[in-house]
């Protein structure tokens, strides 16, 4: 992805920078979240509890949910002031370039933190393997965004879906596996 950009020029290197680095602010509370949700299921998964994984997953996802549409409102209101702290005066096509990021990132917020929660379910199941996996996958899928921005008319808006688009692969590959973990785990406490 970092090659797509540099052929959009700097403009975009810059645009995304600082767009990103902002991104990260928001998006560490899910991963900490996502944290505690290994926590749990490892203790719930060594109880034989699946009924209580199967809620405490019900209810990361709401918090993760909640909180991305509170995120999302506050990028909203705020994104300007949050992207001139981090550029200063730059130049404007830049700063247009870092709101414009945020928008998008933060709309498609929910993949991320739906991603949080599922891959450190597999974590907390015992399945390390797979969360790793999944973490190829959204490097795989973050290529195929740079490689769309670069050779197809999508150019920036590229740049911008390419994390999403890698978040929203992953997350249905964690999502996938968890669903038949448990599955498969129900049917032998039956």
């Amino acid at each position: 992805m970092q090659d797509a950009i540099n052929l959009l020029g700097s403009t975009a290197v810059a645009a995304q920078t600082a767009g990103e680095k902002i991104r990260q602010m928001f998006t560490l509370p899910m991963e900490s979240v996502g944290m505690a949700m290994a926590t749990y299921v490892g203790q719930n998964h060594g109880a034989h509890r699946t009924d209580r994984i199967r809620q405490g997953i019900k209810d990361g996802c709401m918090v993760q949910l909640l909180y991305c549409a509170v995120a999302w409102g506050v990028i909203f209101f705020i994104k300007p002031y949050a992207v001139g702290l981090v550029l200063g005066d730059a130049d404007p096509a830049v700063t247009a370039g870092a709101i414009q990021y945020l928008s998008v990132m933060s709309m498609l917020f929910c993949f991320h933190g739906l991603l949080m929660i599922f891959r450190n379910t597999l974590q907390g199941l015992g399945y390390s393997v797979l969360a790793i996996v999944s973490g190829v996958g959204e490097l795989i899928g973050r290529s195929l965004g740079g490689v769309l921005a670069v050779k197809t008319s999508l150019g920036y808006l590229g740049i911008y879906l390419s994390n999403p688009f890698a978040w929203g692969l992953a997350m249905f590959y964690c999502l996938f596996m968890v669903c038949r973990i448990l599955r498969r785990e129900t049917q032998t406490e039956a």
